[in-house]
């Protein structure tokens, strides 16, 4: 098999102001951007004996995001695969319907950057009118040289896995597991630059590596299979280890890392960091000292290099957005007519930062000069703090939790309309509960920052279907 494909990415605004009265256009400022993405692609698969099977895939993906000497990547991907239930030693084993066997290795491509569709052009860009400069009489627009790398590249994941597909007992139980390793090179990353060696403080170029390493598995089956009753259930997980094993083009023992997840309250305060030897995005806060009732002291931090004081070198790495376990399970229940079903998520070892309560749980803030009191949350109660406290790990909590995406009850009504027509009746709840230790708005937070996150509702469905 072989393929060609092409996709042009466009887009296209402007920028404005707002005021108490309207919303004004700015002048001038309407934009274009684009991108391109053109790929070819081509796969063979090969049996032998109807046991050994062989798949090879190559890719060539170019990308318009990358000068012409880094344009293009090769991506291979190769799998083989043995099934063994097919072996003589095996094919008299009644309750091994499938046995199979297979390792792959493969290499992916990526090239997503946000909002930026020509990191490696040397560009200057004219101010915005609420950033000009007086010029005797005139207000004039300036024009700022960006920060670029011309030798950026793609960012590229090796993937080694092995596994094992099953089905026992004339397909009443199947599944597989797999184990994997994952290492992804020429990290595409924004990082600090020395000062006078670019037009930014910050670029985004190819920097770094990182590891993922872990298993997976899942397990189905039929538990009960009868004329007017049957029950399947189904589970699977996954383990996951991810590390940061290079941030510098050379070894630098004393580099804290790459400070990230920027919150709300001061300019430019980030609470999470890439280091070398941890998680990406581990949480980086100050150990926060507690009283003899267990509540937080304001300001009093751990003295995590004793000497003496509390700078940025004691912060420490705590905890992570990512879960180290996830996965999801299932169920559906069929007795004559009726029909119940329903499935949900598991997430363990991920934490979130309540941006909520840091940003707003201080007493001097309770009171807004205009006359009028400030929200804030029950969190209060326990903290007592004067002032914000934004870089304590008690903001970084535990989030894990258990999530029940949908369940749905129905009843078919067989033969209507002259026997012609089977009418279903339903009801379903989606997002119908969550089970978790984490008091914010909501655990399920990728970025691992609870901030203005809107919340995903419960939805109730009434329904009707029909099959003529």
């Amino acid at each position: 098999m072989g393929g060609y494909s092409w996709q042009h990415f466009w887009r296209k605004g402007f920028t404005y102001q707002t005021n108490v009265a309207k919303t004004i256009t700015d002048q001038d400022t309407d934009y274009k951007t684009e991108n391109y993405l053109v790929s070819f692609f081509g796969r063979l698969n090969y049996t032998f004996k109807d046991k050994y099977l062989l798949t090879a895939t190559l890719r060539r993906d170019g990308s318009s995001r990358f000068a012409e000497d880094n344009r293009w990547g090769l991506f291979p991907s190769a799998a083989v695969a043995w099934q063994i239930h097919k072996e003589p030693f095996l094919e008299n084993v009644d309750a091994i319907n499938e046995l199979k066997l297979r390792v792959g290795y493969g290499v992916t491509g990526q090239q997503d950057i946000t909002d930026n569709d020509y990191p490696y052009l040397a560009r200057y860009t004219v101010s915005e009118n609420t950033a000009r400069y007086r010029f005797g009489n005139q207000w004039i627009n300036t024009i700022r040289p960006e920060g670029y790398d011309e030798n950026i590249k793609w960012e590229e994941t090796t993937t080694y896995n092995a596994a094992i597909d099953y089905s026992l007992l004339n397909n009443r139980i199947y599944g597989n597991l797999e184990f994997y390793y994952k290492e992804t090179d020429d990290m595409i990353n924004t990082v600090p630059v020395p000062a006078g060696t670019n037009f930014t403080n910050r670029i985004l170029t190819n920097i770094g590596s990182m590891t993922n390493q872990g298993f997976e598995f899942s397990v189905n089956g039929v538990a009960i299979s009868q004329e007017d009753f049957s029950w399947e259930i189904g589970l699977n997980a996954t383990y996951n280890e991810n590390e940061i094993t290079k941030l510098t083009s050379a070894n630098d023992p004393t580099y804290q890392g790459v400070e990230t997840g920027g919150i709300s309250g001061g300019v430019g305060n980030n609470i999470q960091i890439h280091s070398t030897g941890y998680p990406r995005n581990a949480f980086f806060v100050y150990e926060q000292v507690y009283n003899e009732n267990g509540n937080p002291v304001e300001g009093v931090y751990v003295d995590r290099n004793g000497d003496g004081q509390i700078t940025n070198e004691d912060k420490y790495r705590y905890k992570k957005a990512a879960p180290t376990v996830y996965g999801g399970f299932s169920t559906r229940l069929n007795y004559k007519n009726w029909d119940f079903r329903f499935s949900g998520r598991v997430n363990i070892g991920n934490y979130v930062y309540n941006n909520i309560e840091s940003n707003n749980n201080v007493l001097n803030q309770m009171y807004f000069s205009a006359g009028y009191l400030t929200n804030v949350t029950q969190g209060i109660y326990d903290t007592r703090f004067d002032n914000t406290q934004y870089m304590s790990d008690y903001y970084v909590r535990d989030a894990s939790f258990l999530r029940m995406d949908n369940i749905s009850l129905g009843y078919t009504f067989q033969d209507v309309m002259n026997q012609k027509t089977n009418v279903r009746v339903y009801t379903t709840v989606q997002n119908a509960f969550v089970i978790t230790p984490y008091e914010g708005l909501d655990p399920e937070i990728e970025s691992g920052i609870d901030n203005n996150f809107y919340p995903r509702p419960t939805t109730f469905v009434l329904g009707v279907s029909a099959n003529f």
